[in-house]
This record gives structure tokens, C-alpha cells and sequence, in this order.
């Protein structure tokens, strides 16, 4: 059922899909699909919410593999484009659905914002990341991998480079003391 609907979303538009051409596509029957969802939100949030459980999950575990911080950070950005390679389509939600409010009142990339938080929280406490408003730096790191994210996603990755790296240089000459 997420296949087809992701299909239709990233193909149509959300505006142009509905619950019946999901459930045909799927090759179910619709009220096999409201017995999961509520409506055509509660299912796109559920998308959503997959792939920025898989984004912090990764995030997670890239960090409490320990090691210095700039190898930390140097595995964070790998790991992220990583799963956007992966799951570079159901990514694609994430550019088409701004704005999307899960029921608990949070936004799509609030959890990954958060994760990014406790991280830099983390490491200036330890002395490693400059001082600053935790809100505001993660704000400004989430920024930094939405945006670069976005441009990958449009226009591919630079030949002479590659996104994770400059990505984890830029946060590095940004936030290491």
C-alpha cells in the first residue's frame, strides 16, 4: 500500500491522489486501505514519519559508534545520504509537503531536528562544538542538510565531490571549536 501510494503522491501530486487510486494501484480494496489510515493524511504522515524514524535512527547509530567528534560528524553525513540514496523516492515527500502537521502537533523534520539537538548538546558540553543556543544550532544544522539534501536530490551530486563530504566539512569548520 506505501508503494502504490508513493507512487501516486510523488507522480500526481497529493492534491490529485486519492484513497480509491491508491487502493487500485495497490490492487486492494479501499476499505482495506481506512482500515489502516484514517484518511489520505493520517497515510501520508505515516510515510513521513517512516522515513524520518529511518533519518534519526541512522543518526543514532552513526553517533554512539563513538570516536572523535569530527569522525562522528563525518559518519552522521554519510549515513544520511545514504539512506537518501536508498529511499530517495520516499524522500521526495518530504520536498512536496510543507505543509504537513503530524496529530501530535510536531512537524515533518522536528524529530530529526531534535536528534540533531541532543547530539550538539552532547558535544558542547563536552567542550567540542562552540557555544551557542542548542535551538538555534540544530535549527541551523538541520538547515544545512535539508538544503544540501534538496540540491542533491535536484540536481545530483557534484562530479568533482561528493555531497556528504562537503557537507560534513562545512559543519565541521561551523560547529567544532
Amino acid at each position: 500500500m506505501h508503494k502504490a501510494a508513493l507512487h501516486q503522491f510523488t507522480h500526481r501530486g497529493y492534491e490529485h491522489v486519492s484513497i480509491a487510486s491508491i487502493a487500485k494501484e495497490a490492487n486492494i480494496a479501499v476499505g482495506t486501505v481506512y482500515r489502516f489510515y484514517e484518511n489520505k493524511i493520517s497515510l501520508l504522515r505515516a510515510m513521513l514519519r517512516e522515513i524520518e524514524d529511518e533519518f534519526v535512527d541512522r543518526m543514532r547509530s552513526d553517533w554512539d559508534a563513538g570516536g572523535r567528534y569530527p569522525q562522528r560528524l563525518d559518519r552522521i553525513c554519510e549515513g544520511l545520504f545514504e539512506v537518501a540514496r536508498d529511499r530517495s523516492e520516499l524522500l521526495r515527500l518530504f520536498s512536496m509537503t510543507t505543509d504537513v502537521v503530524y496529530e501530535d502537533g510536531s512537524l515533518p523534520g522536528e524529530l530529526i531536528q531534535s536528534q540533531i539537538k541532543d547530539m550538539y548538546l552532547e558535544a558542547m558540553n563536552d567542550g567540542v562544538f562552540r557555544e551557542g543556543d542548542v535551538e538555534m544550532m540544530a535549527a541551523m544544522a538541520h538547515g544545512l542538510v535539508e538544503g544540501a539534501m534538496m540540491r542533491w536530490m535536484r540536481m545530483g551530486a557534484p562530479t568533482a565531490t561528493n555531497v556528504d563530504k562537503e557537507l560534513a566539512s562545512v559543519m565541521k569548520s561551523g560547529f567544532l571549536t
